[in-house]
């Protein structure tokens, strides 16, 4: 695994003549710089991948990796810090195929030690070397993608605008499920939205979103990777992407959405993508990108057991009766933490267990199916 990555250069993240404090991130992590360490002694792992040579009309983002540590590593530390190593950068192969697999592998390797890990990246097209690292999981994955473009471009060679493309049609398939967060009606072909739509998948508008921030839990809560465009949030609140525009999610919304990410017991990855130095106004898109991440962290320090099954006694049962559909949901809440999940029918005898929210017991309470129960029974049936 070390032969893919490249060791931290302090003179390359810390600020001139600048050190850090015992309350500050930096004085909390271990850096791969050359030294031996114990792998087997963390809890989360960074990674950087400056690979851009495949992000489209945003050259030059794979430059925002140590911009993105500099102002981490400077915030303040208001949790109980899990134990963190800083891998460095994985190496640019020859092609961006070589990136890929050289990322999947890395990523791997991780998930065999049950290190979560953080993805400081390049271009967006990663999401499909991230991806790759699932394949040998007991379970398909599930991917949430925050992006205000849904990247389904068909095309040869795996780019930021074909990368879900290419996912969808990867052979061997392990993919269960897609959520696309935030995407912008007049930036994409109404095609695009179709193709995630025809499959059961999901795709919410910025604005279903923005009316109500809580309703993505479910989907993190249920997610296995996040990938995250910084292009998605508003020009004014990240300047550091090519493709940003006046539109977007404010920065304390992107915040959130990671938040819940660190929150979910299952995901077990987090790819932060397109941020472009040669963009940025005095670095506020390499600091909100490094707040991002932050929060990510405060989330999975808060990760409890929490899931429901009938030896647990944590939870309680609600039996909804639908007369319009001759069907029962039983939903489940936990004591502990409030959430919600659903159960739906997966085969005669099994059944899985679905992150839902209060609103989607109030929409069975109201005689209809949630939209999320009836998307998960049509891709368990198929």
């Amino acid at each position: 695994m070390l032969d893919f990555l490249q060791a931290i250069s302090y003179k390359n993240i810390k600020k001139p003549n600048k050190e850090w404090s015992s309350f500050q991130m930096g004085k909390h992590i271990t850096f791969n710089d050359g030294s031996d360490f114990n792998i087997d002694d963390y809890k989360l792992a960074i990674v950087g991948i400056e690979e851009d040579r495949s992000s489209s009309d945003n050259h030059g983002c794979g430059k925002g990796v140590n911009h993105i540590r500099t102002e981490l590593y400077e915030l303040y530390v208001h949790f109980d810090m899990p134990k963190i190593i800083d891998l460095g950068d994985i190496k640019n192969g020859a092609t961006v195929k070589d990136s890929q697999i050289a990322l999947k592998e890395v990523i791997k390797y991780l998930f065999e030690k049950e290190i979560v890990v953080i993805i400081i990246g390049g271009g967006h097209d990663l999401t499909y070397g991230q991806y790759l690292a699932y394949e040998n999981k007991l379970n398909p994955a599930e991917i949430v993608v925050v992006d205000e473009k849904i990247d389904v471009l068909e095309t040869e060679i795996v780019n930021s605008s074909s990368f879900l493309w290419h996912i969808i049609n990867h052979e061997p398939n392990f993919l269960n499920s897609i959520t696309h967060l935030g995407h912008q009606a007049f930036y994409n072909n109404p095609k695009n939205i179709d193709t995630l739509e025809s499959l059961n998948f999901e795709a919410l508008r910025l604005g279903e979103i923005r009316k109500d921030i809580l309703e993505v839990e479910p989907f993190l809560r249920g997610a296995d990777m996040l990938s995250l465009d910084m292009s998605s949030l508003k020009s004014s609140e990240c300047p550091a992407n090519a493709a940003t525009s006046p539109n977007g999610f404010s920065g304390e919304e992107a915040c959130q959405i990671s938040r819940f990410a660190g929150f979910s017991n299952k995901l077990s990855s987090f790819g932060l993508f397109e941020m472009n130095p040669y963009f940025d106004t005095n670095n506020q898109g390499a600091k909100q990108a490094s707040q991002i991440i932050w929060y990510f962290i405060e989330g999975f320090t808060g990760r409890k057991p929490d899931f429901p099954s009938e030896e647990n006694q944590n939870f309680m049962q609600y039996f909804v009766r639908l007369e319009s559909a001759d069907n029962e949901i039983t939903f489940w809440k936990s004591n502990f933490s409030n959430r919600w999940w659903m159960e739906v029918p997966n085969g005669e005898t099994e059944k899985k267990y679905l992150p839902c929210s209060y609103k989607d017991y109030q929409t069975a309470l109201n005689d209809e199916l949630p939209d999320k129960w009836m998307r998960a029974y049509a891709r368990l049936a198929n």
